[in-house]
């Protein structure tokens, strides 16, 4: 089980991400919404401010009134501070759930807009020169700078998704490790079988593939170009857990790799150790 013990922040983070995306909110998430937020304010109670030169009343019998006023209220404020402690894990549990069960829904509810926006850069994609270097396009030409801009467009609009994404996802604890950012918007085209082990597609095909993708990290237009012309990888947001399959697969086909660099095996033991590997 998660547990995120008081912190409330990454669920508040995936709620106001919903809501961005004006995406449900089960009533239940804002109802333990307002009990946090009255376990806050007791637990911040704050005492009297110091009485001034001003507040000294005029007789002594007013000021030991005031002086026990002023003593309940401490007194109030610290009971408040002290038993609002023995709710902030049970509240702020229930809260973290009830996010952690919802958020997989609301990345599922940005399927939609996601697919309209891969659809558009996937059109715009065809248009546009092979290369996707920035620095050597000629934005003179109307025939590159309006499919670019349609792209673009595209591309900021997918990267603010993206984001929202990612806010749901950690809502969850889940969508760490190597290029999870890739693995959240892509998977493979296909899963490899052994002909692609022992024909080092990784090394020659997949790999480069990736390789481009890190390289234009500060070229998001050209990242998401590259991911829709490639023929290695398919455009496919990610549900929670879905990225980890991704990294998985992926874990896989090294291992398999690894198998066949291995000296002393004969052909049909490499076989077996790949396809062991690549099911694994």
């Amino acid at each position: 089980m998660i547990d995120f013990g008081h912190d409330t922040g990454k669920a508040q983070a995936a709620v106001t991400a919903a809501r961005r995306r004006k995406l449900p909110v089960p009533a239940e998430i804002d109802a333990t919404a307002a009990m946090w937020q009255v376990v806050m304010d007791a637990a911040h109670k704050r005492v009297p401010d110091r009485p001034g030169r001003d507040d000294v009343p005029a007789t002594a019998e007013e000021l030991a009134a005031l002086i026990e006023e002023r003593a309940r209220r401490h007194r109030e404020a610290e009971s408040l501070r002290y038993v609002s402690s023995d709710f902030k894990e049970p509240v702020s549990r229930r809260y973290n759930t009830l996010v952690r069960e919802q958020a997989p829904k609301w990345i599922a509810g940005l399927q939609p807009t996601f697919l309209a926006l891969t659809k558009t850069l996937t059109v715009q994609a065809k248009k546009l020169p092979g290369h996707l270097d920035v620095r050597t396009l000629d934005w003179r030409d109307p025939a590159v700078s309006g499919p670019w801009e349609r792209a673009e467009s595209a591309a900021i609009q997918l990267d603010q998704l993206v984001a929202d994404r990612q806010i749901m996802a950690r809502a969850v604890g889940q969508d760490l490790g190597r290029d999870a950012e890739l693995w959240a918007v892509a998977k493979l085209a296909k899963d490899p079988e052994d002909a692609d082990v022992f024909g080092h597609k990784l090394r020659d095909q997949v790999g480069p593939a990736l390789r481009e993708w890190r390289d234009l990290r500060h070229q998001p237009t050209s990242r998401w170009l590259c991911i829709a012309r490639s023929p290695h990888l398919e455009l496919s947001l990610a549900t929670p857990g879905e990225v980890e399959q991704r990294q998985a697969t992926m874990g896989r086909w090294h291992d398999a790799v690894q198998v066949i660099m291995t000296s002393g095996l004969s052909r049909q033991q490499a076989q077996q150790a790949v396809e062991q590997a690549l099911r694994a």
